[in-house]
């Protein structure tokens, strides 16, 4: 199944959702000056980087020494979609991400970790992104190369969201935010129906 570069990035930056992790974001910094919050988004970005750099290396590798059809990744990874898109359309606004406990705010590099890398950013729908491209049939190395700075331009973007949070969420509001996402979260449920009816055609279902 061919993919041309926009559409891999518009799926990466629907599921990566930057402008819904604003509110949990700045509740879970709150605590913490700027230079040590954006010290934070420095580290979450490279961790985030590290982790979607495994997956994209390995992905195709770990779906062909399971045997996973191309077809039933498209299914599952259609599904998880919009799972993700159903949250992002019916979630209270700022709610869709729970913040964490006292305890995991207490350390900045273990926040940057958990849960702003792992999995606000390079979450399971993002990682599941990858793994359905790469289960394409396209060569590896045509897939990493078009992934490769899809990822590298979402992860940008989610860096400069980050760092201006305070003043996007001062400008659109709580409100403009949540529709925003609920916006996103149509277009990503869109996606999401195709790739399940993509998956069922690959198969021999339909």
């Amino acid at each position: 199944m061919e993919h041309g570069f926009f559409q891999i990035l518009l799926t990466i930056l629907l599921v990566m959702d930057p402008i819904g992790i604003i509110p949990p974001f700045l509740s879970i910094t709150s605590s913490y000056d700027i230079k040590t919050r954006n010290r934070i988004i420095t580290e979450a970005i490279l961790l985030a980087g590290l982790v979607l750099g495994v997956f994209l290396v390995a992905g195709k590798f770990i779906l062909d020494f399971f045997g996973i059809k191309p077809g039933a990744f498209y299914i599952s990874g259609g599904i998880l979609f919009f799972l993700i898109a159903f949250g992002m359309i019916y979630s209270k606004p700022g709610t869709n991400r729970p913040p964490p406990s006292k305890e995991e705010e207490t350390r900045a590099s273990f926040v940057a970790l958990f849960p702003l890398a792992i999995p606000m950013i390079a979450g399971p729908g993002l990682l599941t992104v990858i793994m359905t491209y790469a289960s394409g049939d396209n060569p590896w190395l045509s897939t990493a190369l078009t992934l490769l700075p899809a990822l590298l331009i979402g992860l940008l973007c989610m860096f400069a969201v980050l760092r201006s949070s305070a003043l996007i969420l001062r400008v659109l509001g709580v409100m403009g935010i949540a529709v925003m996402e609920k916006i996103m979260g149509l277009i990503l449920a869109g996606f999401a129906v195709q790739l399940i009816y993509n998956g069922l055609v690959s198969l021999g279902v339909i």
